[in-house]
This record gives C-alpha cells, sequence and structure tokens, in this order.
C-alpha cells in the first residue's frame, strides 16, 4: 500500500510540474504544425551548417598534424681527459726572445691541434653539450617524406639533415633521396642515439667527415615486395662537406662527385634466435689540388701538384653484423676499409680534411671490431677495437711524419636506462699510437690522450 502511494504521488509531482514549464519549443503536441516544425527543423540545420564551417579548418590542421612526425634527442656530458701538451717553440727574431706556445692533441675532435696560450694550462675536465637535436618528418602524401634535422650548439645552429625522399609506388621497392643526408656506410648511418660506444670510430670520422654530404642516392629494397632480403644504395654527392670552410661545403667547389655503392644482405634463422647482416660499399672521387706545391704519393715520393690537380680518394670495404638473442641478447659488429685517400694541408684549403690534415695521397687501411650485450631491460654495455693505418707503406721508425703514424683505439661503454627514454652512459676512450723516433718528441711513446665521458641521454 505505502508503494502505491508513493508511486501517485510521484506522478502527481511529475504532471504539476510540467505544467510550470515556460517557454518550451513544444507546449503540446495540439499546437504544433507542419510550418513551425519544418521551420524549426531549418533554423537546427543552419546551426549545424555553421558549427561545421566553424571546424572545417581546425580539422584541416588536425589532419596536417597527423602527417608530422617529431623526434629528437639531448646529449649532455661530463667529459674528464689527460690530454698532451705539446711545447712548438718559434724562434727568435733578433732580440726577442723565443716563444713557445703549447698545444692539446685532442681524441675524438676534428681540429688536431688546439692552441692554449703562452704558458702550461691544466685543463682535465669539463661539461659540454655533445648533441641536441630535433629531427621534423612531414609525409604531405603516401610515399612523399620531407626531413628535416638541425643541431643546437652553444655557439651556432646547424643543419643536419634536409632530403626529400620518394617511395616508387609501383613496385614498392625503390626509394630516391635527394639533399643532405648520412652516406651509405654501416657505421655512419647508425643514429648516435641508439649506439652503445661513445663516438664512431677514428675510421669512420676521417673517411666521412660530418657523416653528411649533399647529394642524391637510389636505394633498393627487395624485401619489402619479393621478400628476397637485398639491399643495394647508390649515391652520388658533392664530396667536399666536412672539408674546409663552411662557405666552401653548401656547393660543390669543383664540378667533380664522389659515387657510392654499397650491398647488404640479411640472413635470419628465427628458430635459432640469430640474424646475420653483410654486405660490401666501394667509395669512387677525386681531390681537386687547389693550392699547388709538392705533395707525396701513396709511395712517400714526393711530386709536383699543380692548381687542377686531381688526388685519389676511394676505397673498397666490407661489413659484417650478427645478432643473437643468446644471454638476453648479444651482437658483433665489424668493417673493413682498404684504399687511397687524399687531402691538402691547411685550415684555409677548400678539401682540407679536418681529421686527415695531410698534402698528398696515402694508401691506409682501417676497421673495427665491437662487441655489445644486453644485460636485462635495464643495462647494455660494449667494447670495441678499431684500428686506423694511415699509411701502408711504412711502419714504427721508417715514418717521418706524425700524420702516418698508425693509430689502435680501445672502446668502452656501460649504460643505464633510467627510464624508456632516458638513459646514462659511462665510457672509456683509450687510443694508442704507434711510435717513430724519427718523427721524436712526444711520439717517441704512446701519446697521452685518454677520454672518460659520463653522458645523460634523453629521447622525445
Amino acid at each position: 500500500m505505502k508503494k502505491i502511494i508513493v508511486v501517485v504521488l510521484a506522478f502527481g509531482f511529475g504532471i504539476a510540474n510540467a505544467q510550470e514549464v515556460e517557454n518550451d519549443s513544444i507546449k503540446s503536441m495540439g499546437s504544433i504544425s507542419i510550418d513551425s516544425l519544418q521551420q524549426s527543423i531549418n533554423e537546427h540545420q543552419m546551426k549545424f551548417d555553421a558549427l561545421n564551417e566553424q571546424l572545417s579548418p581546425m580539422q584541416e590542421q588536425v589532419d596536417r598534424m597527423t602527417k608530422l612526425k617529431i623526434s629528437g634527442y639531448m646529449q649532455v656530458q661530463f667529459e674528464m681527459y689527460n690530454y698532451q701538451d705539446v711545447p712548438v717553440v718559434t724562434p727568435a727574431s733578433g732580440t726577442t726572445p723565443a716563444k713557445t706556445t703549447y698545444y692539446q692533441l685532442k681524441p675524438n675532435s676534428s681540429e688536431t691541434n688546439i692552441p692554449l696560450s703562452t704558458n702550461p694550462v691544466d685543463i682535465n675536465n669539463s661539461f659540454n653539450i655533445r648533441r641536441a637535436r630535433i629531427k621534423f618528418t612531414y609525409q604531405p602524401l603516401e610515399g612523399v617524406i620531407f626531413v628535416l634535422q638541425p643541431n643546437f650548439s652553444f655557439s651556432a645552429v646547424t643543419l643536419k639533415d634536409a632530403y626529400v625522399q620518394l617511395n616508387d609506388p609501383w613496385i614498392n621497392s625503390f626509394q630516391l633521396w635527394i639533399g643532405q643526408f648520412n652516406r651509405p656506410d654501416y657505421e655512419v648511418e647508425f643514429s648516435s642515439r641508439d649506439r652503445i660506444l661513445m663516438e664512431r670510430t677514428r675510421m669512420s670520422g676521417i673517411l666521412y667527415p660530418q657523416e653528411r654530404d649533399l647529394g642524391a642516392k637510389i636505394s633498393m629494397n627487395l624485401a619489402t615486395q619479393y621478400e628476397i632480403p637485398l639491399k643495394i644504395d647508390l649515391a652520388a654527392f658533392n664530396g667536399n662537406f666536412g672539408e674546409g670552410p663552411i662557405a666552401n661545403q653548401v656547393t660543390d667547389v669543383d664540378s667533380e662527385k664522389d659515387f657510392v655503392l654499397r650491398t647488404t644482405y640479411s640472413l635470419q634463422f628465427p628458430n635459432q634466435g640469430l640474424g646475420i647482416d653483410f654486405g660490401a660499399s666501394g667509395y669512387y672521387g677525386k681531390n681537386t689540388v687547389f693550392a699547388a706545391g709538392t705533395y707525396s704519393d701513396v709511395n712517400n715520393k714526393p711530386f709536383t701538384a699543380a692548381v687542377g690537380d686531381k688526388l685519389k680518394k676511394q676505397w673498397f670495404g666490407a661489413e659484417i653484423q650478427v645478432f643473437s638473442d643468446l644471454l638476453s641478447g648479444i651482437a658483433f659488429k665489424s668493417e673493413f676499409n682498404k684504399g687511397v685517400i687524399s687531402g691538402t694541408a691547411g685550415a684555409a684549403i677548400v678539401n682540407n680534411n679536418p681529421s686527415f690534415n695531410f698534402s698528398g695521397e696515402r694508401d691506409f687501411t682501417g676497421y673495427y671490431v665491437t662487441v655489445e650485450k644486453n644485460f636485462g631491460t635495464k643495462f647494455q654495455g660494449g667494447v670495441r677495437y678499431d684500428s686506423w693505418d694511415p699509411n701502408n707503406k711504412l711502419s714504427g721508425n721508417e715514418v717521418t711524419v706524425a700524420p702516418d703514424l698508425k693509430v689502435h683505439t680501445w672502446g668502452f661503454a656501460v649504460h643505464y636506462f633510467f627510464t624508456t627514454n632516458t638513459k646514462i652512459g659511462l665510457g672509456y676512450t683509450l687510443p694508442i699510437n704507434e711510435t717513430s723516433s724519427t718523427v721524436g718528441g712526444i711520439y717517441n711513446k704512446d701519446i697521452t690522450n685518454n677520454t672518460a665521458t659520463l653522458r645523460f641521454q634523453a629521447n622525445f
């Protein structure tokens, strides 16, 4: 009985409340006409049309943003080193006393000699920003990609990548790259954000200064369409990027082009948790002589070079990478290059390679062997041995100039992943140079130039 009374009271309250509602668009069914209903529908349609008109520009912006991908990373580090202070005495003139200037031999630097002052300065540690990069990848259409990646340093903003990538829509196997991008090489193309060892090898730094160059590349990947794990890259570059003043790097300086051909093949053994990539490459280019004078050939014989003469710059290489799931993941990587490199000494010369500051041609050999290991999901480490012999024709006391000395470098690193996108790395680099009493001075023994690095890296 109580339930019935409650229901009746609630029903009565609802009817009374409904009668008090005023200014409702529809007061009762009896007051509705076809014209008023049509008018109401038209008014709502106009409101919807106006709303759609307002939302259309916003939808266009959203569509554009979905085609733009922004990523990047920053590396801030603290270094401790024991660089060699090298006194260089300038002969006295007249009654002026002889002047001694001290230099530092810096490893992992594009500058060989850094003038300090007329007094020895003990610099053994420093904070610095190694890399700070933002990468913009925009895909306005299927198969068309624009990439722009600047690098921010304390004193300048430099352009690392700026290229257009076109993917063929017919057989889905070819790509065309045009602009500024990495030269085809495994270590060069392997991103600095993912590398375990702190820096690339000495060999890569000398053969591919600044890693990038301006040019075009055709890439064929038969795995995407035909399930053949073969990839071939053919590229043509200006060939002077990273050499000489920056103003001489924005365009070609001699109309000569450098050509690179790289072929890789992949083998996969899923049941064994094993993958093997191996390949071969060839580099063919020339350096034009811009400063006439006496040069040295691959046999260490002097010759006279005139402006416009061509110096050889060509080599062949081989590579292998082995990846295994064994013990949480382990990788073995190695590259080998042999050929002729050339250059012209002097910072003001157009084709001066800062890492090969030498006037002439040299028969070289370079290689590295790296072992990398994961330790669970939080730690990874690596050890690398790399060798660079800039002059295969001479060794030991036969070497008469320091740039011809062979250098072996040991590198060690371990990383801790603080979060998925943040890691802390500790590395140590130990270069060991060939000695020569003929060169003399500090080169009678191994130069003191080891480096310890504590690096903090954040990705986004």
